[in-house]
């Protein structure tokens, strides 16, 4: 037994250092196999190529690995009792079963104790190679890295949102830092301390691909947030051009969610940094969390007028939105960090539900633009929940397009939701332009009423004063309709009206403006014509009415009207002065002439002398 011990103890210390299955088989091997010394080295040779492969799998190996999140490398422990030391750490990772990680990113919840990581990087090749390793979680706190040769620390790396921009480790928007690994076996040891979601997405890459990836996230970036700040712009603007609430709170929504992106992804970490406080970062990243969840909820509530029709969904909405923020404005006064923390994940779920819920509401309500809503509040949820879970590490990897995933998703919810807007704001243009039809439009006739006929003679009159042109009028009056109206009821009467109209428009020129006065009267301007040639077109108007052939129950009715002219004269002799005010004047001779007509016996046109 004696030299089998002496065997086994000359290797001791290399398997504890790298592999914890050592302590297991070290346990079995002393207490099941002692009879056996020929089967103890048998077993042991077993035990070395396990043990090689072990090394192997939580090894980073380079040159070869060119750059990846190291999850899968890693084996990590709690600091269960008060802060240790690097030796301490050193010494529990060497002897205690460690946990590894199961996916490229090593999720253990909020506000939990502090975490040591160790992994090894094998240099192979025979020169030092220049490697990044960055913790892409811009909220933590603090970390602290050593590199470990030959059981010596070599270096000692510390960063995190604790410290100021300047001070970390490299101008960068979370913790990174560069070294050159020489040949050789390199313990890295990380001691990881935060208040907010211990989420470690630990990237290692060389320096560049580090460098190419930079740009290309710089692309990506670019590209949605320009969207969606330009998505955002036009509809603040447009909001303070029509003062539509919706518009207004999808600019904010967009804006708030923009802020939100720029703090978890660590963008406005190089601007606003410890200078305001150790967890101020913690407190930014919650509070712009919360921003755009409020906003995005009173924009579904004005966009779906969800007051209407689902009185109970839109004051769940509206509590929603004052007490959630309020319980994390209170944890703020009296520093509860996690409380607060708890409080902004539970917004955000409550987000997600209630914007598909109101969705919901509105399809059953069948409002417009409901299932285009319902689809981008589902597009937007699982693409959060792909980026949610993959920093878990939960089902999803972790990479740099699942960890994009909740921008793509709210890019496309973005363009969804502002389709929709747009939409609407088309629907309201028409809308305008139906009502604006309808308040300068006879309805039964479909001509223009009085105020369709001075808005539209205005224009032409500055224009006919300003050349010095001819204008006229011509008033139309059916005769004898008020016996048609006793004798057959007002629908034959208004079917009359019409037959006039449709004989009134087809008679008049291009250019010429028609209108109904009221009642039975009609009214036509004739620009650039003068009295005597409105007076002939007058005449094929009144012959054109004259040859209606209106049959009502085998009875035809004769219709004729009487027409009155008047305008200016050709040339520079004018009988009335013209200006941008002469039109009423003219309607009064024009009515005058109708009178003559009246009184001579109808059926015919008459001009003012």
């Amino acid at each position: 037994m004696s030299g089998y011990t002496t065997i086994t103890q000359s290797n001791q210390r290399y398997y504890k250092e790298h592999t914890v299955s050592y302590r297991l088989l070290h346990s079995c091997f002393y207490t099941q196999l002692k009879p056996a010394l020929w089967l103890q080295r048998v077993l042991v040779t077993l035990f070395l190529l396990v043990a090689s492969v072990a090394v192997q799998a939580d090894t980073v190996t380079i040159p070869q690995f060119g750059q990846g999140s190291l999850g899968k490398h890693t084996e990590y422990l709690r600091e269960r009792e008060g802060k240790l030391t690097l030796a301490q750490a050193r010494e529990l990772l060497r002897t205690q079963a460690l946990k590894t990680g199961s996916s490229n990113s090593i999720s253990l919840g909020i506000n939990v104790d502090p975490v040591w990581m160790t992994f090894t990087v094998n240099n192979t090749s025979s020169e030092p190679q220049n490697y990044r390793l960055s913790v892409e979680t811009p909220w933590i706190d603090y970390i602290d890295t050593w590199l470990i040769r030959h059981g010596v620390e070599q270096q000692h790396i510390a960063g995190g949102d604790g410290y100021a921009f300047e001070d970390r480790p490299m101008p960068y928007r979370y913790y990174a830092f560069e070294n050159e690994y020489p040949p050789g076996l390199t313990q890295v040891i990380m001691r990881v301390e935060t208040k907010g979601p211990m989420a470690l997405p630990v990237h290692f890459s060389s320096v560049e691909n580090a460098i190419k990836r930079d740009i290309a996230s710089g692309y990506q970036y670019g590209a949605l947030y320009g969207i969606m700040l330009a998505l955002a712009i036009y509809n603040l603007v447009l909001y303070f051009f029509i003062r539509r609430r919706e518009y207004g709170l999808y600019g904010l929504y967009l804006v708030g969610f923009l802020l939100n992106s720029w703090s978890y992804t660590g963008q406005l970490h190089t601007i606003i940094t410890y200078d305001f406080g150790p967890y101020f970062q913690d407190w930014l990243d919650i509070f712009l969390m919360i921003t755009y969840s409020v906003a995005g909820l009173h924009f579904a509530r004005a966009l779906l007028q969800t007051k209407e029709y689902a009185p109970k969904l839109d004051d769940l909405v509206l509590r929603t939105t004052i007490y959630i923020p309020l319980g994390m404005l209170i944890g703020f006064v009296f520093d509860y960090l996690f409380f607060a923390m708890v409080l902004s994940f539970f917004l955000n779920t409550c987000f997600v539900f209630l914007f598909i819920l109101m969705g919901v509401k509105a399809l059953q309500a069948q409002k417009p633009f409901a299932l285009i809503f319902i689809l981008s509040s589902v597009t937007a949820a699982v693409c959060i929940s792909i980026s949610t879970l993959a920093v878990a590490g939960i089902l999803v990897p972790y990479n740099d397009f699942t960890f994009k995933a909740i921008e793509v998703g709210m890019a496309l919810e973005a363009i969804l939701l502002a389709s929709i807007l747009a939409q609407q704001f088309r629907m309201a243009q028409l809308d305008k332009v139906i009502a604006q039809k309808y308040a300068r439009t006879d309805t039964l006739t479909e001509l223009n009423n009085r105020r369709g006929f001075q808005e539209l003679t205005l224009p032409i009159l500055q224009r006919i004063v300003r050349e010095h042109q001819d204008v006229s009028v011509v008033i139309i009056d059916i005769d004898l309709f008020k016996g048609i109206n006793d004798k057959y009821g007002h629908q034959v009467g208004d079917d009359v009206l019409k037959h006039v109209a449709k004989a009134i428009i087809n008679s008049c020129r291009k250019g010429d403006i028609a209108a109904r006065w009221g009642g039975e009267e009609f009214i036509v301007c004739l620009p650039e014509t003068p009295r005597q040639q409105a007076a002939i077109q007058a005449e094929r108007i009144r012959a054109a009415i004259e040859s209606i052939e209106y049959i009502h129950n085998d009875d035809i009715l004769s219709l004729t009207a009487s027409i009155g002219v008047a305008g200016s004269y050709q040339n520079l002799f004018k009988q009335l002065p013209l200006s941008t005010d002469c039109l009423e004047p003219m309607i009064n001779r024009a009515d005058d002439a109708l009178y003559m007509a009246k009184k001579q016996g109808k059926n015919q046109v008459q001009l003012v002398s």
